[in-house]
């Protein structure tokens, strides 16, 4: 039913390797944005990036639909979340060798040092307005809650010295309608196309919509734009350098508990594949 989790994919290179039949791009942050920067001077129309995370993984399990897009419509899955490092480092082992790796690499998690194995969304969102800004590109915001859009697009035209021009926005459905939203989307033709619905929602859309957009990168940025619309403060910076930005957002939002039940399941499954 799935793969070996560490089988590695020949349909990229060394850097590729699988978990429960999804490819993830194994690399630091410089080498992806190094990619995406290729693609877009290239002018590559609808380049499709997830930010992966466990949960990600266990939902694909449960939703074949949401599974297939993981594995055959993104074209670069990267790694956003400590539990699939961990994942990785722990896997071609017997179950009791998993345990003593696992342990061992816990701890080495808690040191920091895996932190440039994560490649978070929510920094790509920063690296990726340098990049329109150095490169005089356009980037639209599609999705938050409110105004977040909106406000996220003037928190980085601010921070990184963007022009008008090279931003827009829209809150999208339920609000306004789709049919309006890509309209104004292939209006405005972004070479970025960042979409905030939040996971498995904001990647079927992008699925059900992609054909019809007029776009080079396209990203699903989940809860970014609550960071940079100033409604959410982010986890802090030895907390993200840990890869625990998960665990602090769960003491700011102890509702978010039934979601990141999920993780002690991901860790039995890699324990027990």
């Amino acid at each position: 039913m799935t793969k070996k989790v560490n089988q590695l994919s020949d349909s990229f290179d060394v850097n590729m390797w699988q978990i429960f039949d999804i490819s993830l791009f194994g690399r630091d942050k410089d080498r992806v944005l190094n990619i995406i920067g290729n693609k877009l001077d290239s002018g590559t129309k609808k380049y499709w990036v997830a930010t992966v995370n466990p949960e990600f993984v266990m939902e694909s399990l449960k939703d074949k639909k949401f599974g297939q897009i993981l594995q055959s419509r993104t074209q670069l899955n990267i790694v956003d979340g400590i539990g699939l490092v961990w994942a990785r480092e722990v896997v071609g082992k017997n179950f009791v060798g998993k345990l003593f790796s696992g342990f061992r690499v816990g701890m080495k998690v808690l040191g920091g040092i895996y932190k440039n194995k994560i490649v978070s969304g929510a920094d790509l969102v920063l690296d990726l307005s340098r990049m329109t800004a150095e490169k005089g590109l356009k980037m639209f915001f599609l999705g938050g809650f409110g105004n977040r859009a909106q406000k996220t697009a003037e928190f980085l035209k601010n921070e990184f010295g963007l022009k008008q021009e090279q931003l827009d926005w829209c809150e999208g459905e339920p609000n306004i309608s789709n049919e309006e939203v890509i309209e104004k989307i292939n209006k405005f033709r972004p070479n970025i196309l960042l979409v905030a619905y939040g996971m498995k929602k904001q990647e079927f859309w992008i699925a059900d919509n992609l054909k019809k957009l007029d776009v080079g990168l396209v990203m699903g940025v989940g809860r970014s734009f609550d960071y940079y619309s100033g409604e959410l403060k982010r986890a802090p910076k030895w907390c993200q350098r840990m890869g625990l930005e998960w665990l602090y957002s769960l003491i700011k939002e102890p509702k978010r508990i039934k979601r990141q039940l999920v993780l002690p399941k991901f860790i039995w499954k890699v324990l027990t594949k």
